[in-house]
């Protein structure tokens, strides 16, 4: 028991930094869009006989094996069976859409878009959440959703009892029964899962209604629902044996936001993941009764925030801090049989980094194990009848969790730099000879130090360029980065995309003498003359190189729009045009992507609007973009219209930061907008970038507070 101390699903409100090789430029230099060389000498790709992220591996226990690899789906949140019926799953899509697979010719059709049935919320953590069979689903017919409804100026979360006549095809509109609903204060952290117990009853986690610490400190008061495990009967009223005073369904508290919980099918023990706030995240078995902590309790530390209640507390089974994940993702006890090592395991999650882990039972104790890092924005885990898992990817694929049988090709990456084959074996300062040197237009805020780029593409391979600019790499492509701070080489980052189709990131450390950098295994601080210097651990670079960003940041046609140099060739000319004339590009690239650029943000000569736009696309929209990680609805791509960004004159949904009538951004007044202040902080509950970042960028504050003071309106 925590004792009697008194003391969101806060992805990434406002800033997102990326942690590889990829993201930076250190010129800040301005576009170019002219073709051809200075010198009219031709610009030839060097031949990669030694760099190719294929070479290495990390071992796992377990690996993904896509499953219908011809379907993809929007947003999905959910795979389900139904109990005793294996030839059908269910898919959940957040905005709303139900499909049906038949796994004997893997298709999918339609069951319902309660979209078009209903006012579906549609911000970052709302829309179509849970989904449950009645027990008696074969005999009955009923089907069970839980989804966030708009009326009016207000939102719902609302669980509604549907008919489906044809054994789970179609769901019958006009069947719609609403058996609970709360009225949110918030429009995150609505939690929404629900299932069916062993008991018979039905369960609904919901979150504690949302903003940042709980200010209603739902968490802690048993009248409202929320921050709750309500466990109900099949029409909603009570179920009996709830042991909480002062509400009726109330099963256990003290909850901040469960993303995705379970029961054990052999145990019954109902498993949990508890999203954090600034700081920590956990698993806890929720018993009947229990208070979970929150807002007095964040993981197994006191938050510092005001309590009513003095406990005692249920403490967590597990928890782990942001250096790791930022955002859990519940799992299952594995009960399959084709996994016999991790049987009687509780497998999870993290949302942000795509790291999976098991929890090893250890006497009265539990270790936490890694067992994978997916790469993958994990939204739901699934089991199927036979106790299999599956993982259901944010980014719309459905993947069966499998032995790892890679065997004995699986190869950590080099323990020193000069070994890798990325640089030179005798001058690891240097890049091996196959690799391409570029840089990047607008530069990213990293404390202030000087970076170099450079790309090694497997040889015969090419870049595929999509509609928006971005670009898709060949697995085996190697990003490097190099950074120099004080000029002393501090580190160098490999962002690889593996034989596995995964992106993952490794740091080495430079030594004092200059001759050899090491590979870290996990994230560390460093005193870097005079200034903390954050080495990043292997997860921390998937919070924010994200499937929705294409998970290579920095080279994209609007940043590598600009003349550079070639240190080898000493040919000046736009880099678009080098890459082409190299022959790095599979497709064309259109007139209108080449006549697009960024705008260095210390350009003085460019106009304020898009230095401030090209800062935020840089610094933000890795996670800020549709279907990106963060729980608002945040578009600050450079193209994306002002008003059309959720930014402008936009109350937040995820703190306030005591300021009175904030704005997200407040057109004219700089002082009233959260976007600023959390730029212009130190203080880990609020600033943003939420990691890797110990110096604030007095240059970025100064404009975007110009930029935004500037503002007349939201055109």
């Amino acid at each position: 028991m925590r004792g009697n101390g008194l003391n969101l699903l806060l992805c990434l409100t406002a800033l997102c930094v990326g942690c590889s090789s990829n993201n930076n430029s250190d010129s800040g230099s301005s576009s170019s869009s002219g073709s051809g060389s200075s010198s009219g000498t031709a610009i030839t790709r060097p031949v990669n006989s030694s760099c190719t992220a294929a070479n290495f591996q990390t071992g796992t226990d377990i690996q993904l094996t896509r499953i219908f690899p011809g379907l993809s789906f929007s947003n999905p949140v959910l795979l389900l069976q139904q109990s005793g019926q294996s030839r059908y799953w269910h898919v959940v899509e957040q905005g709303g859409g139900i499909y049906r697979i038949d796994s004997n010719n893997s298709t999918a059709s339609a069951v319902m878009d309660i979209s078009s049935q209903i006012n579906l919320a549609g911000c970052g953590e709302c829309g179509l959440l849970g989904m449950a069979f009645h027990p008696d689903f074969s005999s009955n017919g009923y089907i069970y959703l839980s989804f966030t409804e708009n009326r009016g100026s207000s939102m719902y979360s609302v669980v509604a009892r549907f008919t489906s006549n044809d054994g789970g095809a179609t769901l019958d509109p006009a069947s719609r029964s609403n058996i609970f609903e709360v009225q949110q204060p918030y429009s995150n952290h609505n939690g929404g899962n629900i299932a069916f117990g062993p008991d018979g009853y039905l369960y609904l986690g919901l979150g504690d209604g949302g903003s940042g610490d709980d200010p209603d400190n739902n968490g802690q008061t048993t009248t409202t629902p929320l921050g709750a495990m309500l466990r109900m009967q099949d029409d909603g009223s009570p179920a009996p044996g709830n042991n909480v005073s002062g509400n009726a369904l109330i099963f256990a508290y003290g909850l901040r936001n469960p993303w995705r919980w379970s029961f054990d099918r052999t145990s019954g023990e109902l498993w949990a993941g508890d999203v954090g706030q600034n700081a920590y995240e956990e698993v806890d078995i929720i018993q009947s009764g229990g208070n979970y902590g929150w807002r007095c309790y964040e993981g197994f530390h006191q938050t510092g925030n005001s309590c009513s209640s003095s406990g005692p507390y249920i403490e967590p089974v597990t928890e782990y801090d942001h250096s790791e994940g930022y955002s859990i993702t519940g799992g299952y006890v594995y009960r399959g049989n084709t996994l016999p090592a991790l049987r009687g395991v509780y497998i999870f999650g993290d949302y942000g980094s795509g790291q999976i882990w098991g929890l090893f039972s250890n006497g009265n104790s539990y270790d936490r194990t890694p067992l994978l890092n997916s790469g993958m924005n994990i939204s739901s885990f699934a089991e199927d009848n036979n106790g299999e898992l599956y993982v259901v990817s944010y980014g719309g694929g459905l993947y069966r969790v499998d032995a790892d049988i890679s065997g004995s090709s699986v190869n950590e990456p080099p323990r020193t730099l000069s070994e890798t084959g990325c640089a030179n074996a005798v001058n690891p300062a240097e890049p091996a000879t196959g690799l391409i040197a570029y840089d990047i237009i607008e530069p990213f805020w990293s404390d202030g130090v000087v970076k170099q780029r450079y790309l090694a593409l497997p040889d015969n391979t090419t870049i595929d360029i999509n509609n928006d600019g971005d670009l898709n790499f060949p697995i085996g492509t190697v990003l490097m980065k190099y950074f120099y701070f004080q000029d002393r080489l501090i580190e160098t980052r490999l962002f690889m995309l593996q034989s596995d189709d995964v992106w993952r990131g490794y740091s080495y450390q430079w030594n004092n003498t200059q001759t050899e950098a090491t590979l870290l295994a996990d994230a560390l601080d460093d005193d870097i003359g005079g200034q903390t210097w954050h080495y990043p651990g292997r997860t921390e670079c998937n919070q924010c190189h994200t499937p929705a960003a294409g998970f290579a940041l920095g080279p994209e046609l609007l940043q590598l729009n600009r003349d550079f140099t070639g240190p080898d060739d000493g040919i000046t000319a736009n880099q678009i045009n080098r890459w082409e004339q190299m022959g790095l590009f599979s497709n064309a690239v259109t007139a209108d992507l080449r006549n697009e650029a960024l705008t260095g943000s210390h350009d003085n000569n460019a106009d304020l609007q898009s230095r401030a736009r090209s800062y935020l696309h840089t610094n933000c929209s890795s996670c800020h973009r549709p279907g990106g990680p963060t729980p608002v609805n945040l578009d600050l791509r450079y193209r994306t219209a002002l008003a059309d960004t959720g930014a402008c004159d936009t109350v937040p949904q995820a703190g306030n930061l005591g300021i009175n009538n904030a704005r997200i951004i407040a057109p004219g007044d700089a002082n009233r907008s959260v976007l600023l202040q959390r730029i212009n902080t130190m203080d880990a509950a609020s600033m943003m970038p939420p990691l890797a970042r110990n110096v604030i960028d007095d240059e970025g504050v100064a404009l975007i507070q110009n930029w935004i003071n500037s503002l007349s309106g939201c055109e």
